[in-house]
């Protein structure tokens, strides 16, 4: 497996460590050093950190990202100032994120690999709603970019602000400002677009997904289920497919036209 990499140091050794003996990173310098490596290196897929780009270099990169022949994973850390960058690179495309110290061990870093031409349900609605999630403060993009990844989801609404430090008004004025159709709604998305892979490709129970992802009881997973996606967790996968399930959770969390 060869990796084309754009990142810091430390998770440049971190992205090694996951491949072991079985992949090489090949790490470039700058964007433009990217986007020739791209061009004329046969990789498995490009991991950038799309934070260490200059204004300058970000212009480049986004030519990368929309137009590159190679999967893309955005590996990056959690910080406020830097966050709109992986927000505003999800909105180009689906492309997979991982965020460093959060949800990056090396299982979890080899599994993205592994699988990253088929990227999973929350990542495909994250891409969705990322033009929607570039209007919010940062603090607030902070928050809302783990919920599509492997981070804790919070039960309630007011837990997601007293994560940004800003007030709950605060934080539902600007979510229905940003064309989002409410925090409470986005958290419920969140939560149900990581049902699909442990309940559709790994044959977990309703009994076992549901606890998993935070629901009392398994008739609030199927409530939830019927309610946003349109179907039931049995019927995921046999009656409903990946791409209408992505489609009806994008849809519900999103206030207005998407």
């Amino acid at each position: 497996m060869k990796i084309l990499a754009l990142l810091p140091d430390d998770s440049a050794r971190a992205l090694q460590r996951a491949l072991g003996s079985s992949g090489t990173v090949i790490r470039v310098a700058d964007a433009g050093a990217l986007v020739r490596a791209t061009a004329t290196t046969s990789a498995h897929a490009v991991v950038i950190d799309p934070t260490r780009l200059s204004d300058a270099e970000w212009a480049n990169g986004r030519v990368m990202l929309q137009q590159s022949r190679v999967p893309v994973l955005l590996y990056a850390t959690l910080a406020p100032e830097t966050i709109h960058r992986v927000v505003a690179a999800s909105a180009l495309g689906v492309h997979e994120v991982l965020l460093r110290h959060i949800d990056d061990d090396s299982e979890a870093i080899l599994r993205r690999l592994q699988t990253i031409g088929a990227p999973p349900p929350p990542a495909r609605v994250l891409a969705m709603l990322a033009p929607r999630l570039s209007h919010l403060p940062e603090s607030l993009q902070g928050a809302a970019v783990p919920l599509f990844c492997a981070g804790r989801i919070p039960r309630w609404a007011d837990d997601l602000a007293r994560a940004t430090k800003l007030p709950r008004r605060t934080v539902d004025r600007c979510v229905e400002r940003a064309g989002l159709a409410g925090t409470a709604r986005l958290l419920d998305v969140a939560r149900l677009a990581r049902i699909w892979l442990p309940l559709v490709d790994g044959n977990a129970t309703q009994l076992e997904v549901a606890t998993r992802g935070g629901y009392r009881r398994v008739r609030m997973l199927a409530s939830h289920c019927k309610r946003i996606a349109g179907a039931a967790p049995s019927h995921l996968g046999a009656r409903m497919g990946l791409d209408k399930f992505v489609a009806q959770l994008a849809q519900h969390a999103m206030r207005g036209p998407g």
